[in-house]
């Protein structure tokens, strides 16, 4: 089967730029999660919990000793922060959850002649939830199963044995990813179970691995496209912000503050850009598995207008 990968990707673009909503969506998607971020690693580096001396946890441990925090109070400022993070990272895969099969939704209806409103996609996420909650259990086992082999192998076996164990670990990688992927779309366009949208899946997979491989290093390829652009827009825009901060003050909640209110609404709008995209490269290519002959949109609705566009 012949895929016009190029007319998918130009499509994929299109639907990023024209139906801004959906950066919402790509935002806490798993594509654009990656690139959400608010620089918060400068400022706080390693702070490992096994740690006790201040130099050890990098710019962190500097500013806690400009502040001359006494010895029974890093512990629990370095908790606190740690809670902070794991906190952040349950709202964010709660918001996966929901945003994953929302945006599955919305870039179906926008492709195959249907009519794409925000609030019936995000309606779409949350009735998802918890088969999406189930198929990234299995998928977290599925490479929790992988990683443990490949230590266990590195345990027993040679070296020269290992070398051919990281192959063929690359491989597994390569069929867990596109089984799974193909599911999550199978499972909102078909309104599938668990077991049936992995079934589906495999069986996408297994009658369309070069196809599948090419979609690979098409994302391997787009991907490093992107983090290219990202790394240069946060140079550009992120440290002049440093430089401003390291001028004006050396108190972290200031720093924090200023890397917020600036660089946040560039990493919101690089993020949410950019999960829309790929989430659009990915649905387009499944049903272009299982729909050889693209379908013919009746009309592309156009795009929302007011605060849907």
């Amino acid at each position: 089967m012949n895929i016009d990968f190029g007319s998918i990707i130009q499509r994929s673009f299109e639907i990023a730029w024209r139906y801004k909503t959906l950066w919402i969506f790509g935002l806490f998607s798993g594509a654009g999660s990656r690139s959400f971020n608010t620089d918060v690693s400068d400022f706080t580096g390693d702070i490992g919990l096994g740690r006790s001396r201040l130099e050890d946890l990098g710019p962190l441990g500097e500013y806690l000793t400009d502040w001359n925090l006494p010895d029974e109070m890093i512990p629990a400022f370095i908790g606190a922060l740690v809670l902070w993070f794991l906190a952040l990272s349950l709202l964010f895969f709660i918001c996966y959850l929901i945003a994953q099969p929302a945006i599955i939704d919305a870039v179906n209806k926008v492709t195959r002649g249907g009519q794409y409103s925000f609030g019936t996609s995000f309606s779409r996420g949350v009735d998802f939830f918890w088969r999406f909650f189930g198929i990234t259990l299995v998928e977290v086992f599925a490479g929790l199963a992988l990683a443990t082999t490949i230590v266990i192998l590195a345990i027993v076996l040679t070296p020269f044995s290992l070398l051919l164990t990281v192959p063929a670990a690359i491989v597994v990688i390569f069929f867990i990813f596109h089984t799974f992927s193909l599911a999550e779309v199978a499972m909102v366009a078909r309104n599938n179970q668990v077991g049936d949208a992995i079934a589906e899946g495999w069986g996408l997979l297994m009658r369309n691995k070069a196809n599948c491989f090419i979609m690979t290093l098409i994302l391997i390829g787009l991907g490093i496209g992107f983090a290219i652009i990202i790394t240069l827009a946060a140079l550009i825009f992120f440290l002049p912000v440093n430089i401003l901060v390291g001028i004006l003050t050396g108190n972290i909640v200031a720093a924090l503050l200023l890397a917020i209110l600036i660089g946040l609404p560039i990493s919101i709008v690089l993020g949410g850009y950019t999960g829309t995209f790929f989430n659009a490269l990915y649905v387009q290519f499944y049903f272009r598995l299982v729909e050889p002959q693209p379908t013919q949109a009746v009309a592309t609705p156009a795009a929302p207008s007011g605060p849907m566009a």
